[in-house]
């Protein structure tokens, strides 16, 4: 049974309120000002330039991945291509919006069907979540932390047995996709099977060699390395340092708890895990909120340099692109939109 789009965003709308609500209530409302005026400015700003840099590393790495699907280009389109995904993930109001632009964008400047588009993005995202949760697991063997009586340790068995289980289904799916898969169904679980069934295909046709391996696994633990520590530079910038090692047991965490749907585009989600990961290493409630609204801000003008490269798109994907994007009511119809324009042109 689907839920009506005007009613799940009504029940994404309420457990926001209900997240911020008890934020608000644990913390010392008066003392956020003055946190957020004790911030360095200098050093947030020399933490958005390191993000840039770090952006550039992926476009690169989506490059590598895009060219074993057959999507050849040159790095200086990819970084455009990466930046304008970025610049969309602002107004949209899933927190992978921006993805399927990218997807979509790719997939018509190499004249490739949707799902290879599709395929390159989710294996770039893939990689890097799985350096991330790499990071996290050794930080929490060397810096052992609980949450409430719940070992974070077990929080990271859990994820990589769910990535296991999601390769296993990526790998050998195909039994599965073509048994249950329902032409010209919208349900939300035909959507992810057809998602399945794209992506498994796709794998086909890739070539990545051990030299494009060893790049993207490179790639990727530095990327990941310069997140962890701009995020935890920010509570230097706040006059509150939280030391490399449990800011990296307790960051992915949050990432992973941060992509979850259940609120709009994460709001709530990720004071309120910033508020409680944070508090475990002896952060105050109020300092900890000002880090996350303070992280918000940094991503938030770091997406925003995605401006600067929209002019190196196109102009017919670049229109068609602002067009997916009023589309986009984040319950997974964009997706479906943009394959029905593909099928078209």
């Amino acid at each position: 049974m689907r839920i009506p789009k005007p009613l799940l965003n009504i029940l994404k709308l309420l457990f926001t309120i209900l997240l911020l609500f008890l934020i608000f209530q644990s913390i010392d409302i008066s003392k956020i000002g003055t946190d957020l005026r004790s911030f360095s400015l200098g050093r947030l700003f020399a933490l958005l330039i390191i993000c840039w840099m770090g952006q550039l590393l992926c476009s690169e790495r989506w490059r590598i991945f895009a060219s074993s699907l057959g999507m050849e280009g040159r790095y200086r389109s990819f970084v455009q291509m990466y930046f304008m995904g970025m610049f969309f993930n602002i107004g949209l109001p899933s927190l992978i919006g921006g993805d399927a632009i990218k997807a979509y964008v790719v997939s018509r400047k190499c004249n490739k069907p949707l799902h290879i588009g599709l395929a390159s993005v989710l294996q770039d995202r893939a990689s890097g979540l799985i350096s991330l949760l790499i990071y996290g697991s050794l930080a929490v063997l060397l810096y052992p932390v609980s949450w409430r009586g719940l070992p974070l340790w077990i929080v990271y068995f859990v994820c990589w047995a769910a990535v296991a289980f999601f390769l296993w289904i990526i790998l050998k799916g195909e039994v599965l996709y073509r048994r249950f898969l329902i032409p010209d169904s919208s349900a939300f679980l035909q959507n992810m099977l057809r998602m399945i069934a794209g992506f498994h295909q796709a794998l086909r046709l890739s070539s990545l060699k051990s030299r494009a391996l060893f790049r993207i696994a490179l790639y990727s633990f530095i990327n990941s390395a310069l997140v962890l520590w701009i995020s935890q530079q920010v509570s230097v910038a706040a006059g509150h340092k939280v030391d490399i090692i449990p800011f990296s047991a307790l960051l992915p965490i949050v990432t992973l708890a941060t992509m979850l749907p259940v609120t709009l585009n994460g709001l709530g989600v990720r004071e309120w895990c910033y508020v409680e990961a944070l508090s475990l290493v002896g952060v105050p409630g109020s300092i900890g909120l000002c880090i996350s609204l303070a992280t918000s801000a940094l991503l938030l003008l770091c997406n925003l340099g995605g401006v600067f490269f929209l002019a190196g798109i196109p102009a017919e994907l670049r229109r068609q692109a602002y067009q997916l994007q009023q589309q986009e009511d984040g319950d997974g119809t964009a997706e479906r939109r943009i394959s029905k324009k593909n099928d078209v042109i």
